[in-house]
């Protein structure tokens, strides 16, 4: 399995439960070995990043660079070197 270095930009909701970090080196090739290793090393975040199907939220994006993840291959998409994943918090009013 490669190593990947990318970086992380989480709402500040979320970033506090991996300690602010804004760059992650793990061991794989997908955006689900990411979310892997988060889980691993802090704990608890596939509880508030995925229902219980394993599905994004619905107030959640999840993207890479300016893709939504949803759009590509999902979990399954693939993570290069210094992609930059984001987190976004969706907003609606009226």
């Amino acid at each position: 399995m490669k190593t990947t270095q990318v970086s992380l930009k989480f709402p500040t909701q979320f970033s506090r439960y991996i300690n602010h970090i804004d760059e992650v080196t793990f061991k794989g090739e997908s955006l689900s070995d990411l979310i892997d290793e988060l889980e691993t090393t802090y704990g608890n975040i596939k509880d508030r990043l995925f229902d219980e199907e394993g599905r994004v939220r619905p107030y959640l994006n999840l993207f890479i660079g300016k893709k939504n993840v949803e759009s590509l291959q999902g979990l399954h998409t693939p993570v290069n070197e210094g992609d930059r994943i984001s987190l976004l918090l969706s907003r609606a009013g009226g």
